[in-house]
Formats: C-alpha cells, sequence, structure tokens
C-alpha cells in the first residue's frame, strides 16, 4: 500500500516572452555552506549551481575527497552543525525556496517526505538493538496518516522493493550482511515516497558484485517509480553507468557541470580531464597519468582559480583571477578561464588540444 502523497500542483516559470514551463524539480543556485573550525572558516561548498529539470533524472556529484560532496548533501537535506556560519543561496523543489522555510516547516514538509538521503556507511545508520520492520516503518509511526496493518503492508512492499523478503523485519542488523544492510537502508530512504534521493557512496563499503546489484537497482528505481537521485562518488565509472548528468567538486566549487556524456568524452575544465586521465582503461595505450598536486586547504584557498596550482594549462589571469562559471552551449558550465575566448584568446580551449604536461605560465 502506498504511502499517501501530498498535493502540490505543478508550478511554472515565466519567461519575458510571456511563455510558461514546468519549474525544474530542483534547481540549486550559487549555494554557500561554511563551516568554522579551529577559529578558521572551511569553505565546504562555495557557490554551487546545478538543476535536475523532472523525475526519474540523476545527477552525478564525483571528485576527490575533502572537494565538498558530503557538505552538498548535508546543505540540501538541512542536517546542518552548530559551527556553520554560512548558509545562502537559492534552493528551490518545483519552484519553491525551500531554503526559506523555518527548520519546523522542513521538517514537516520536506526533509523525507520530498528528499530523503542514503548516508555513507549502512552499518552505522542502523540501530543495532531495533528490528529492521521497525527502523523502516519509523517515519510512517510518525506520520501517524496509516493503521498499523498499512504500515506492515508498506514495509513489506518496501523490502520486496529493494530485493529482500518480508521475513527480513524481523531480523537484527547484525544478521545482515553488507549489501542486505546497504537494501535496507535504501528502504528506510524511501519510506515516504521522496520526489529527490540523495545518495552519498552508496556502495563504496561493497564488493565487486554487490556493488553491481545495488547498481542495477538504482537504475530500475530511477526508471519505475521515477525518482531523481544525487548520486556522490569517487567512482567516475559508477556515475557514468547511472547519471544523466555530472558534476565535478572541486574545493567547494564545482568545476564542471554539463550533461554526463561530455563530460566524460569531452571535460571542458583542465581537473575533470586530469581526473579522468587518471583512470585505467581496457583498451587504452597509454597508462593511467597520476593526478599533479594535493587538493587545496579550503580554510585558506588558493587566489583565482583554486586548481592553479596543478594546473598544466595554467596562463596569465589563473593566479590572481576568480573564474566565475562559465555557460558551454550543452547548459552546463566550467571554471576555468580557458573557456573564455575573450580572456583565453589563443589558448581559447587548449586542454583540448594539447597533452597534460604542457604549462602556460
Amino acid at each position: 500500500m502506498p504511502v499517501a502523497k501530498r498535493d502540490s500542483a505543478a508550478r511554472s516559470v515565466l519567461y519575458s516572452d510571456g511563455m510558461t514551463a514546468p519549474a525544474p524539480l530542483l534547481a540549486v543556485e550559487d549555494l554557500h555552506l561554511h563551516y568554522v573550525s579551529g577559529g578558521r572558516v572551511v569553505r565546504a561548498v562555495d557557490g554551487v549551481s546545478f538543476t535536475i529539470e523532472r523525475r526519474g533524472e540523476a545527477v552525478g556529484i564525483v571528485g576527490e575527497s575533502g572537494s565538498g560532496k558530503t557538505s552538498l548533501a548535508v546543505a540540501l537535506m538541512r542536517l546542518l552543525p552548530k559551527n556553520v556560519v554560512r548558509f545562502d543561496g537559492s534552493i528551490r523543489l518545483e519552484g519553491q525556496d525551500i531554503r526559506a522555510l523555518s527548520e519546523d516547516e522542513f521538517r514537516r514538509e520536506i526533509r523525507w517526505r520530498r528528499i530523503a538521503m542514503v548516508f555513507q556507511g549502512a552499518m552505522n545508520v542502523l540501530n543495532p538493538v531495533l528490528k529492521i520492520g521497525d527502523q523502516i516503518a519509523e517515519p510512517l509511526q510518525l506520520d501517524g496518516r496509516l493503521s498499523k496493518q498499512a504500515i506492515r503492508s508498506r514495509v513489506n512492499e518496501l523490502l520486496v522493493r529493494v530485493g529482500l523478503s518480508p521475513e527480513f523485519a524481523t531480523r537484527y542488523p547484525h544478521e545482515l550482511s553488507g549489501g542486505q544492510k546497504q537494501r535496507v537502508v535504501l528502504a528506510m530512504a524511501l519510506v515516504l515516497d521522496p520526489d529527490v534521493l540523495i545518495l552519498d557512496e552508496p556502495t563504496s563499503a561493497l564488493d565487486v558484485s554487490v556493488q553491481a546489484q545495488i547498481m542495477n537497482l538504482l537504475k530500475d528505481l530511477k526508471q519505475d517509480p521515477g525518482i531523481s537521485m544525487i548520486f556522490i562518488t569517487h567512482d567516475i565509472g559508477l556515475a557514468s553507468d547511472l547519471c544523466d548528468h555530472i558534476a565535478v567538486a572541486y574545493a567547494g566549487w564545482h568545476a564542471e557541470y554539463g550533461p554526463a556524456e561530455r563530460v566524460l568524452l569531452e571535460p571542458r575544465h583542465p581537473y575533470a580531464r586530469l581526473l579522468l586521465a587518471s583512470l585505467p582503461r581496457l583498451r587504452a595505450t597509454t597508462p593511467p597519468q597520476p593526478m599533479p598536486g594535493e587538493p587545496p586547504d579550503l580554510t585558506n584557498p588558493p587566489a583565482g582559480c583554486r586548481f592553479h596550482p596543478r594546473c598544466p594549462y595554467r596562463f596569465a589571469p589563473c593566479d590572481t583571477d576568480v573564474p566565475p562559471p562559465i555557460p558551454i552551449g550543452d547548459g552546463g558550465h566550467a571554471r576555468c578561464w580557458l573557456n573564455d575566448p575573450g580572456v583565453a584568446g589563443d589558448l581559447y580551449l587548449a586542454h583540448l588540444k594539447e597533452p597534460a604536461g604542457v604549462s602556460h605560465d
């Protein structure tokens, strides 16, 4: 028995020519989330923008550790720690500015109902002394709109949906394998039929065969019932298998964002290009190239482009001028001056024409 869905009229965007179009399912614009740690400000999310146009669409967030991927998820769920010193920007869900909601309104209307999250590390999410069925049922019990019998039916339905038998409802977490725990956590996130599901490294602790099973399950969920996903991962291969768009996170920015095929085959930011060059390939004639340098300290990021100390394509403005998200024709963007012909001149798109390792200092 599906949980009762909220009533929400489709919202629209009005254009200057008077035409209207459905508002994107999720539109994030210029989002910032800064923490204070040891008296210093950590710029974990620093001007991030992306869009999920419709249900059933998946956006992948890839990048090195410390690039702000999980902090973005925390910001979208508004599960903010007490040491936050800046949280601003726009988060619109079907046109509604959900960042403007009070904490009580956000908890009642958005968190888990419309945006849910699968946290990294399923073993740490499950309560070891509660049965699996009770943990899945808890949001429905708190919601209070379904009978006990309907709740039991919903729990069994979700267990079957994620590839487990209903008898798992009576088991405890220690009786489950790692892959089974991950499926249970996924069922917990789906219990209120959210529109957007955030997945933070959902396969990182699983062996390859179980990882493939979870990925097949996510692809199935994406198609039916058409859940939109934000898929956070270190593994670009997994993101390419699931996602329609990919954002390449670096030092609190999204260095590049665009359709997955274009980002993977013709990346417009040197960091994205070098990240792909560091991956082993089955039929490649050249070995993987190591990523140069180390990620920057987010309490003291470099001036200008944050990637410039590691970039083999660095040229004059990179050291001092902060590149904005420069639009690309496919609706994406890249924060690199090489994509601006007015700034780059003869070096326009030089990173697409020359091998890695060429410097333009």
